[in-house]
Protein backbone atom coordinates (compact mmCIF):
# COMPACT_ATOMS: atom_id res chain seq x y z
CA UNK A 1 0.00 0.00 0.00
CA UNK A 2 1.22 3.37 -0.58
CA UNK A 3 0.83 6.60 1.12
CA UNK A 4 -1.81 9.22 0.19
CA UNK A 5 -2.98 12.56 1.06
CA UNK A 6 -5.68 15.19 -0.04
CA UNK A 7 -6.41 17.90 1.87
CA UNK A 8 -8.59 20.75 2.10
CA UNK A 9 -8.71 23.59 5.00
CA UNK A 10 -9.66 21.74 8.10
CA UNK A 11 -9.62 18.29 6.97
CA UNK A 12 -7.08 16.28 5.75
CA UNK A 13 -7.53 12.67 4.75
CA UNK A 14 -4.41 10.41 4.41
CA UNK A 15 -3.88 6.76 3.18
CA UNK A 16 -1.04 4.81 5.43
CA UNK A 17 0.40 1.31 5.51
CA UNK A 18 0.69 1.94 9.29
CA UNK A 19 -3.14 1.59 9.80
CA UNK A 20 -3.56 -0.54 6.87
CA UNK A 21 -5.42 -4.26 8.19
CA UNK A 22 -3.99 -3.61 11.32
CA UNK A 23 -6.89 -2.38 13.69
CA UNK A 24 -4.64 -2.11 17.20
CA UNK A 25 -2.37 0.79 15.03
CA UNK A 26 -5.80 2.08 13.91
CA UNK A 27 -6.76 2.67 17.96
CA UNK A 28 -3.20 3.67 18.43
CA UNK A 29 -2.65 6.31 15.77
CA UNK A 30 -6.80 7.70 16.75
CA UNK A 31 -5.73 7.95 20.42
CA UNK A 32 -2.16 9.10 19.76
CA UNK A 33 -3.91 11.96 17.50
CA UNK A 34 -6.59 13.63 19.41
CA UNK A 35 -4.56 14.76 22.58
CA UNK A 36 -2.77 17.07 19.97
CA UNK A 37 -4.15 20.62 20.43
CA UNK A 38 -6.03 21.60 17.33
CA UNK A 39 -7.06 17.91 16.14
CA UNK A 40 -10.87 17.91 16.33
CA UNK A 41 -11.55 14.22 15.72
CA UNK A 42 -10.04 11.45 13.66
CA UNK A 43 -11.95 8.76 12.09
CA UNK A 44 -9.89 5.89 10.42
CA UNK A 45 -10.58 2.84 8.94
CA UNK A 46 -8.39 -0.22 8.74
CA UNK A 47 -9.96 -2.61 6.00
CA UNK A 48 -8.51 0.54 3.52
CA UNK A 49 -5.75 2.19 5.85
CA UNK A 50 -7.56 5.54 5.77
CA UNK A 51 -7.93 8.08 8.23
CA UNK A 52 -9.53 11.66 8.24
CA UNK A 53 -8.15 14.53 10.37
CA UNK A 54 -10.31 17.38 11.49
CA UNK A 55 -8.44 20.55 12.49
CA UNK A 56 -8.89 23.97 13.81
CA UNK A 57 -7.22 25.68 11.85
CA UNK A 58 -6.46 28.70 13.82
CA UNK A 59 -5.05 27.04 16.46
CA UNK A 60 -2.75 23.95 14.22
CA UNK A 61 -2.05 24.32 10.45
CA UNK A 62 -1.62 21.66 8.04
CA UNK A 63 1.61 21.77 7.91
CA UNK A 64 2.38 21.19 11.06
CA UNK A 65 -0.23 17.84 11.11
CA UNK A 66 1.71 16.78 8.50
CA UNK A 67 5.02 17.08 10.32
CA UNK A 68 3.66 15.73 13.43
CA UNK A 69 2.41 12.75 11.48
CA UNK A 70 5.95 11.91 9.88
CA UNK A 71 7.60 12.27 13.31
CA UNK A 72 5.70 9.66 14.59
CA UNK A 73 6.71 7.40 11.98
CA UNK A 74 2.63 7.53 10.51
CA UNK A 75 3.28 9.22 7.22
CA UNK A 76 5.39 9.82 4.72
CA UNK A 77 4.64 12.75 3.11
CA UNK A 78 7.59 12.35 0.36
CA UNK A 79 6.09 8.59 -0.88
CA UNK A 80 2.84 10.54 -1.04
CA UNK A 81 0.30 10.59 -4.23
CA UNK A 82 -2.21 13.18 -4.27
CA UNK A 83 -5.55 13.63 -5.64
CA UNK A 84 -4.37 14.35 -9.04
CA UNK A 85 -1.27 12.03 -9.05
CA UNK A 86 -4.25 9.16 -8.16
CA UNK A 87 -6.74 10.49 -11.15
CA UNK A 88 -3.89 11.18 -13.61
CA UNK A 89 -2.64 7.54 -13.24
CA UNK A 90 -6.58 6.40 -13.32
CA UNK A 91 -7.04 8.09 -16.37
CA UNK A 92 -4.13 6.37 -17.91
CA UNK A 93 -5.50 3.00 -16.92
CA UNK A 94 -8.76 3.55 -18.53
CA UNK A 95 -6.71 5.08 -22.10
CA UNK A 96 -5.10 1.65 -22.31
CA UNK A 97 -8.11 0.04 -21.81
CA UNK A 98 -9.82 1.59 -24.53
CA UNK A 99 -6.67 1.46 -26.30
CA UNK A 100 -6.87 -2.56 -26.21
CA UNK A 101 -10.59 -2.85 -26.95
CA UNK A 102 -10.05 -0.69 -29.90
CA UNK A 103 -7.14 -2.53 -31.42
CA UNK A 104 -8.72 -6.07 -30.64
CA UNK A 105 -11.75 -4.69 -32.77
CA UNK A 106 -10.34 -3.55 -35.70
CA UNK A 107 -7.68 -6.18 -35.56
CA UNK A 108 -11.29 -8.80 -35.55
CA UNK A 109 -12.83 -6.52 -38.49
CA UNK A 110 -9.98 -7.12 -41.19
CA UNK A 111 -9.67 -9.90 -42.95
CA UNK A 112 -6.20 -8.17 -44.15
CA UNK A 113 -6.92 -9.19 -47.71
CA UNK A 114 -7.75 -6.58 -50.47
Amino acid sequence: MKYYIHHVPGRIRIETPFIHENPSNAQLFEADMKVIIGILSIKTDHFTGSAIILYDEKTITYEQVVCILEERKYFKLLDAQTLDEKMEKASENVLKFAEKIVESSLGEGFSGGG
